[in-house]
């Protein structure tokens, strides 16, 4: 009998001990989650928007603004707008941070013959990037984590991404016309 007694105090320890790991790897996992946000949550929590990070780009490099886009700091609260913006047939990658609007980098390169084609096609536009950007927030009211110049299945194109909620809007903006090619939903996703 005391064999048994002895055996069930080692079973019901090495189950505690059990218990009390996988308790703990469970709070660390929901510490870990708490802390992670996702890239859209970040930037609508930051100070500074999208539109301001472009004005303070153009401020630092005079030129023509190709995209502006978030970024999220390792999954955290904050991160900083990388902005393009090409002058004399350079592209210039400035970088702002989202919550004081400073200038952290200023970095550029060379257009090879394949970005000087888009950038030609984006200046022969009817209209600007500042204005496809307000186009897509007149459509979906929310806050602006995206937006650059592409060739769209062939057609020169803003593509803007708008959060909302739990959700990211992509308006596709035909920019000879200003006209909404067209609009996706996509559910937020925490691993942006």
């Amino acid at each position: 009998m005391k064999k048994l007694s002895t055996l069930s105090k080692s079973i019901i320890m090495a189950l505690s001990i059990i218990s009390i790991g996988s308790a703990t790897i469970a709070v660390g996992q929901a510490a870990t989650s708490n802390s992670q946000i996702s890239e859209a949550m970040a930037a609508t929590q930051s100070k500074v928007s999208l539109e301001q990070a472009i004005v303070i780009a153009n401020k630092t490099v005079k030129g023509d603004v190709i995209s502006a886009e978030f970024d999220q700091n390792d999954h955290a609260a904050g991160g900083k707008y990388e902005v393009k913006i090409i002058a004399n047939n350079t592209e210039y990658e400035v970088k702002i941070d989202a919550n004081t609007g400073k200038v952290a980098r200023n970095k550029q390169d060379k257009l090879d013959k394949e970005d000087i084609a888009e950038y030609n096609a984006m200046r022969q536009s009817k209209i600007s990037l500042n204005q496809a950007i307000k186009k897509a927030t007149q459509s979906v009211n929310g806050t602006v984590i995206e937006a650059e110049f592409d060739i769209d299945f062939g057609k020169p194109a803003y593509k803007i991404e708008v959060v909302k909620g739990n959700q990211v809007h992509k308006v596709v903006i035909d920019s000879m016309t200003g006209k909404i090619i067209r609009s996706q939903v996509e559910a937020v996703d925490s691993d942006d």
